[in-house]
């Protein structure tokens, strides 16, 4: 049993408001999690901090493996909780008037690891549409 995430929204900025508001560790920490280390450097390691829930220590670890810059970001994403590893990957493309995004989560196997992807299919849904408010008020900031 395996389960892949896919997710596209559209966000009111260039590719370069998205790719920083996906890897600055000040944005990361105001849509996503709390994050000190976010180097989109490959082989940089990180940690992102949630609310524990239930038995979850809410950290996030993760080395990152794509850093295209303004184009492709990809990532290991695993939390105590988790079995396997899984793979975080965000695609950038330009479209008219903004930047298509698209996430692509991948590696959820085996029962308990395909809940946990039910659940975080769940919270990306939540977490994309916080950072298309994040990027649209950035980009507004800059208009004023």
């Amino acid at each position: 049993m395996k389960k892949t995430i896919h997710k596209k929204v559209f966000c009111e900025g260039t590719p370069e408001e998205v790719w920083t508001a996906l890897t600055d560790p000040n944005e990361i920490s105001v849509w996503l999690m709390t994050t000190s280390d976010f180097k989109a450097e490959v082989g940089a390691k990180f940690t992102m901090q949630a609310k524990p829930m239930g038995k979850w220590d809410g950290r996030i670890y993760g080395e990152i493996l794509i850093a295209d810059r303004g184009k492709v970001l990809s990532y290991t994403w695993k939390g105590d909780q988790m079995k396997s590893n899984t793979v975080l990957t965000w695609t950038l493309t330009r479209g008219t008037g903004g930047t298509w995004l698209t996430l692509v989560h991948t590696g959820f196997s085996g029962f308990p690891d395909y809940i946990l992807g039910v659940f975080h299919s769940m919270g990306w849904k939540k977490f994309l549409r916080q950072l298309q408010n994040r990027i649209k008020k950035s980009t507004n900031e800059k208009e004023i």
